[in-house]
């Protein structure tokens, strides 16, 4: 692995578990002189821009194919700088970081195979990345993959990694963490497998006392070969964050959609998704739920539940908590006590439960507002019945404190095993996450995909 990075300290990235660099740190591009590239190559990528100069070729391991791998590392001058940076110029070099007053036209990053024609994966243009000119962007080559983390923000902090297979071109992974720099318990790490498009969130665990938490994100090692841990770690706390598919415009889907191989999945066997009450079910019993974002406040809840029509007859007139049901919970922002400016303000949590006929039922906390719910029936791609949920909001901004689905399996007219997408203890969440908004990467690398029924059957993300 080559480490390339363009600014000196910086807080750990986060990876894919099974993803190997071997850390050798080189200095930031610096105009060095590099491996040579061919004529070809070097026309190609420097096109008509005379002030490009190659800082580094990297050596990429081998692809799919067995063709050798290589990255070039490239920095322009301030006359070749393109439109859509900033026209006052860009800091790509340990230079111009160090003095602030020199400016460049921007940094690139080439993928070069055999052959085949270049492909430019990364435009870069570090104009301090916010208010406290901290930004930096490192870029970490290994065998036939590439990870580009991003730091910047002002009081509030932010660093995102992207991770490439380079052959064939592929996004397979990426992280987000956000946190305030003068507040404790702020801090959030979203990591996301773009190969099977799980997303994964961790915050501290909340503290009585401001004074014992630590500023930043959790520091996590995500294996996504497992489920989350049912007992969460003693400072950190973990959950699924619910995908939203549409990255432009998005709007809902036709009435009589199926969600197919797309969305969020907990099982009731407790394979997928936190088992928080009763024990699993028999895998010919499971309940199985998806659940998408469909919009920034609609949700599309799919349920198939081999008990549920025997569970509904059982339990007719009884408590809604009693029948088979989704349970939404939400969350507001809490005031800061007055009594001791030490204590960190708690949130509000909503509950509601929303029956598979779409009745709506309040839970916990007080909800200003009731979601309106439209339910059809349906078959999945096996055939199977199942039941759609479409659930919304009037408020855009009902769900940006997190969110947790909940699926309640009753049985005999008894609630029986619950199974969520977030840690929820003693009807209350230890911790709701964001909702995760997938996003085309700039370098036009394709991630994951998923196949639903409805204005169209495959979703390329």
């Amino acid at each position: 692995m080559i480490h390339i990075l363009a600014i000196s300290a910086h807080r750990p990235r986060q990876l894919l578990a099974g993803t190997t660099f071997a850390l050798i740190a080189l200095a930031a591009p610096h105009l060095a002189r590099a491996e040579e590239l061919t004529a070809a190559e070097k026309k190609i990528i420097c096109a008509d821009r005379p002030t490009c100069q190659v800082t580094q070729v990297t050596a990429a391991g081998k692809g799919a194919k067995g063709e050798k791998l290589r990255v070039a590392d490239l920095v322009f001058g301030l006359a070749d700088i393109p439109d859509y940076f900033p026209q006052e110029g860009c800091h790509s070099t340990e230079e111009s970081l160090e003095n602030m007053d020199k400016v460049d036209g921007g940094r690139e990053i080439w993928l070069l195979a055999d052959d085949a024609r270049p492909v430019k994966l990364l435009p870069l243009c570090n104009d301090g990345y916010g208010s406290a000119m901290m930004g930096y962007d490192d870029i970490e080559i290994g065998d036939n993959r590439l990870t580009h983390t991003q730091s910047g923000g002002s009081a509030w902090r932010w660093d995102t990694a992207t991770t490439f297979q380079l052959s064939p071109l592929a996004l397979v992974g990426e992280s987000n963490c956000s946190y305030h720099n003068a507040a404790p318990e702020t801090g959030e790490l979203t990591v996301v497998d773009r190969r099977t498009l799980e997303a994964r969130a961790y915050a501290p665990a909340p503290r009585k006392d401001w004074s014992e938490a630590e500023i930043g994100c959790p520091v996590v090692t995500p294996d996504f070969a497992k489920p989350l841990d049912p007992q969460p770690e003693a400072d950190v706390v973990a959950g699924y964050a619910v995908p939203m598919p549409f990255d432009v415009d998005p709007s809902p889907l036709p009435e009589g959609t199926t969600l197919g191989t797309c969305g969020l999945v907990v099982r009731s066997d407790g394979s997928k998704g936190f088992l928080i009450y009763g024990k699993a079910a028999a895998t010919s019993d499971a309940a199985e739920m998806r659940v998408i974002a469909e919009t920034g406040k609609s949700l599309l809840i799919q349920v198939r539940d081999p008990l549920a029509v025997a569970a509904m007859k059982a339990g007719a007139g009884a408590s809604w908590i009693k029948q088979p049901h989704v349970e939404i919970w939400t969350a507001a922002e809490g005031a800061l006590p007055e009594s001791d400016s030490e204590q960190v303000p708690e949130k509000q949590y909503f509950q509601h439960g929303i029956g598979l006929d779409g009745s709506v039922n309040v839970g916990a906390g007080k909800p200003a507002a009731l979601p309106k719910v439209v339910s059809w029936q349906a078959k999945d791609e096996e055939g199977r019945d199942i039941t759609v949920l479409r659930v919304s909001w009037e408020d855009e901004a009902a769900l940006i404190y997190g969110l947790g689905v909940v699926y309640s399996q009753a049985e005999g007219g008894k609630q029986v095993r619950l199974v969520a997408t977030a840690p929820i203890k003693k009807n209350k969440p230890l911790y709701l996450p964001g909702i995760w908004h997938n996003s085309q990467d700039e370098s036009g690398a394709p991630g994951g995909a998923c196949e639903f029924s409805g204005d169209s059957h495959q979703l390329d993300l």
